[in-house]
């Protein structure tokens, strides 16, 4: 019996890893934002359709994850302030639900970024923050 709960605990192991992996390969590659929407209280506003930000554009660099790896992702905002890049890390876990980003390696703040829906056209991502303000990025694959 012991041995079927150790085998049974090395599929699910399996199998969640590879589903953080598919997302990571989906990601791979240049999106571009078609809305951002920003909630609060009550009232949504699409920050592109207001000319708050002209265009976001995310660049995910695939790897292969190990466990607590990141890989390369590059962010370019542009607005009516100027044009703003970051390079960031990410990753992919909760079986690929959760997008992970910090600002590098010796970082230890991790931003979590709920991956709403994620095909190999569309990725829709969604953060809330603690004052419940909730930001929701829809992104096409270039």
């Amino acid at each position: 019996m012991k041995k079927f709960f150790m085998i049974a605990a090395i599929a699910l192991i399996a199998v969640a890893c590879n589903k953080n992996q598919a997302a990571v390969k989906k990601l791979d590659g240049t999106w571009k934002a078609t809305a951002i929407n920003y909630t609060e209280d009550g009232v949504t506003a699409n920050w592109l359709e207001l000319g708050f930000i002209t265009s976001a554009t995310y660049v995910f660099d695939g790897c292969k994850l190990k466990n607590d790896e990141f890989c390369n992702l590059t962010t370019t905002i542009v607005s009516s302030f100027g044009t703003n890049t970051e390079s960031d890390l990410y990753n992919v876990t909760n079986d690929g639900e959760t997008l992970q980003t910090k600002d590098d390696a010796s970082s230890t703040t991790i931003n979590a970024i709920t991956i709403d829906e994620l095909t190999n056209s569309t990725l829709k991502i969604s953060e809330t923050d603690v004052d419940g303000a909730k930001t929701e990025i829809v992104l096409e694959k270039q």
